[in-house]
């Protein structure tokens, strides 16, 4: 965003009264799935610099964010000597986010100072060039030009034929996988959008995202209709949309909500809708570039708008079809989405909006049953530079289905503030990782958890996989030990395991571990009860990549035969977990039987140690003896207690 206000436009938003919904609804079908999660408005224009944000894993990858839009480079004489596109690439890669180049941005001054075709074909033939061979591979699109209805001067020629068509050919010959987006202009407007595919479809330098800026999300559905009016009319085929800068509104009683979360959520609603392919939050805070979109404040803190869209980023699956009251205003309006693999729905809310509003879910999938446990929650948002700590829990409470659907009552309290409700099952089967139990004695893989979701058979205190590795759920997992292990542990997470226990023993526990520090050890539970004492875990290295086998606590446990379920639970934080090993106390390999369990054996005969035949009722207490099967099979020692 540029230091100048822009113009109004009939087609921009129909603003709806603060206090226009009373008792609104909010119809909800989850089952309805309109695309897969793609996080497509989570981006920001200059939102990431050379240094800022500085914690990419804390601050950037929880969101998700999808595109940066930046300058193809950074430079005291360049628009912007901040935010240099091949810098911002290195630090990003292994995230999840891509690039957008804006090219006139190579130019200095606003609005750009023209230096001629030549030059400015020779600065943009020697960035692409510099990008093939420096293999960025997440620089994924070029801005030709940016709001040309404000930046360019018709003295210096036609900018479709000085600028765009030759640049798009240069484009296309020197990186034809890069797509070209345009028009870019400064806000909808059906002349210029109609005169720019024209030219394009004449031309044949159609772009490959169709992109505009938009100021107030009511006015966005209407431009969408249009412009797709435009492309049948002009017999181009359907393309994706791009909107390259988004907020409340360009004028100043607007500018200060960008990032605000009761403003965005219509905005992200109407974009996945409308399957828009990339949006970015805007920049009208020249002095304060790298805070994701007024994400983080001005210290670099998370502001409320960053809880809200860590909502967004929490989101896997499918997008869900959400139905608002008027989908052509700024209004109440809302996102869905369905993740079958963690067992949870959401839908986040909000608007320019106050007052009730009921969300009708109409159809819900499956795995939430007749009855759900319903959680609402809020962030609440004073202004772009005052941090929010978190988000509030409202209520938690299971509700029962009606003939199918379900009725959540949301009261919203501010347009500034979002909400969210959160569905899972009040019971889901669980089952072993791979049908199997896993066997005591033995070995149990700490990454083979039991399957079931969140709040069932495991507990993160996050929706994300940090280490990407092995499984698609909020466990963090990374490469380590024997192959996989649990990392990124935090104090209070937790996961579970069925077993199945060979025969009643007392067994000793071990556990092949990394830590870069001594820290609390984790707790064990056998069918919810308590078994292990107090530990430390010792370092085991100077980082996580070394793994020691240490003893889970001093006192053995004993476990009866049969399937139980173990829970491993973290006391303390930072320890990557590889297995757990589960092996008789008696090295000897000596079985500890009870007078009742003997008395119930049929068919079998004992020896003592001598190799002498003994009647089960000569067994003494604390003797050693060998069993024999009725079908002849050697059973272990075991001694009677």
């Amino acid at each position: 965003m540029k230091n100048y206000v822009k113009a109004a436009l009939p087609l921009l938003f129909s603003a709806f009264a603060a206090n226009g919904y009373a008792a609104a609804t909010l119809k909800v079908d989850l089952t309805d799935s309109i695309r897969p999660v793609t996080h497509c408005a989570s981006g920001s224009l200059y939102g990431m610099t050379e240094t800022l944000p500085s914690d990419i894993p804390g601050l950037v990858n929880p969101l998700k964010c999808s595109m940066f839009c930046l300058p193809p480079e950074g430079g005291k004489n360049n628009q912007h000597p901040f935010g240099d596109g091949f810098i911002v690439a290195d630090r990003l890669k292994g995230t999840n986010a891509k690039i957008q180049i804006t090219f006139p941005d190579l130019l200095p001054y606003w609005p750009y100072k023209w230096p001629g075709q030549q030059s400015w074909l020779n600065s943009v033939e020697g960035y692409l060039k510099k990008k093939v061979n420096g293999g960025y591979d997440n620089i994924d699109s070029y801005v030709i030009w940016n709001e040309p209805d404000g930046t360019w001067k018709n003295e210096n020629g036609s900018l479709n034929t000085t600028v765009w068509k030759p640049t798009y050919d240069l484009i296309r010959k020197l990186d034809p996988g890069t797509k070209i987006v345009g028009p870019c202009i400064a806000y909808y407007h059906h002349d210029r959008m109609k005169d720019f595919l024209s030219f394009c479809k004449q031309n044949n330098c159609l772009p490959d995202l169709i992109c505009w800026h938009q100021w107030g999300s009511g006015g966005f559905v209407g431009a969408v209709e249009d412009v797709r009016k435009l492309m049948k009319e002009l017999d181009i085929s359907d393309r994706p949309f791009c909107i390259n800068e988004y907020c409340a509104g360009s004028d100043a009683a607007n500018q200060k909500f960008e990032g605000c979360p009761g403003y965005s959520v219509p905005f992200i609603a109407k974009f996945e809708r409308n399957n828009v392919e990339s949006a970015t939050i805007s920049w009208w805070f020249t002095g304060l570039p790298g805070r994701l979109g007024s994400l983080l404040t001005s210290q670099n803190q998370k502001g409320g708008g960053w809880w809200l869209y860590k909502w967004y980023g929490d989101m896997e699956g499918y997008m869900a079809r959400v139905t608002p009251p008027n989908d052509k205003s700024d209004g109440v309006d809302g996102f869905a989405a369905v993740d079958k693999v963690r067992n949870c729905a959401s839908l986040v809310l909000g608007g320019n909006t106050e007052g009730d509003v009921n969300v009708v879910f109409s159809k819900l999938p499956d795995f939430l049953g007749g009855k759900v446990k319903v959680k609402i929650e809020r962030v609440v948002w004073e202004d772009k530079d005052k941090p929010v700590n978190g988000t509030d829990l409202l209520s938690e409470e299971e509700m029962a289905l009606s003939n199918g659907s379900l009725t959540v009552p949301v009261k919203i309290e501010s347009k500034l503030y979002g909400y969210r409700v959160y569905l899972t099952p009040v019971n889901v089967p669980q089952y072993p990782y791979e049908s199997t139990a896993a066997p005591i004695p033995g070995t149990i893989e700490a990454e083979k958890y039991d399957i079931a979701g969140p709040g069932f058979s495991y507990l993160d205190n996050d929706d994300e996989n940090k280490g990407g590795e092995f499984r698609e759920d909020g466990v963090d997992i990374v490469t380590g030990g024997s192959g996989f292990a649990i990392g990124y542990t935090e104090k209070g997470e937790w996961l579970e395991y069925t077993v199945n226990v060979d025969k009643t023993d007392d067994y000793a526990v071990s556990a092949n571990v990394s830590c870069a520090g001594d820290v609390d050890g984790f707790n064990l539970y056998v069918d919810g009860n308590l078994v292990t004492e107090e530990y430390k875990i010792p370092q085991t290295g100077e980082d996580w990549s070394t793994y020691k086998e240490i003893p889970v606590g001093s006192k053995n446990i004993t476990l009866t035969s049969g399937e139980h379920i173990i829970k491993l639970e973290l006391v303390g934080s930072y320890v990557n977990i590889d297995w757990l090993k589960f092996k008789s106390a008696n090295e000897t390999g000596i079985e500890i039987i009870s007078a009742e369990s003997l008395l119930n054996e049929k068919g079998c005969l004992y020896y003592d140690i001598n190799g002498h035949l003994v009647s089960k009722e000569n067994i003494l207490k604390d003797k050693v003896y060998t069993k024999v099967s009725a079908n002849g099979k050697v059973g272990s020692k075991f001694v009677l207690r």
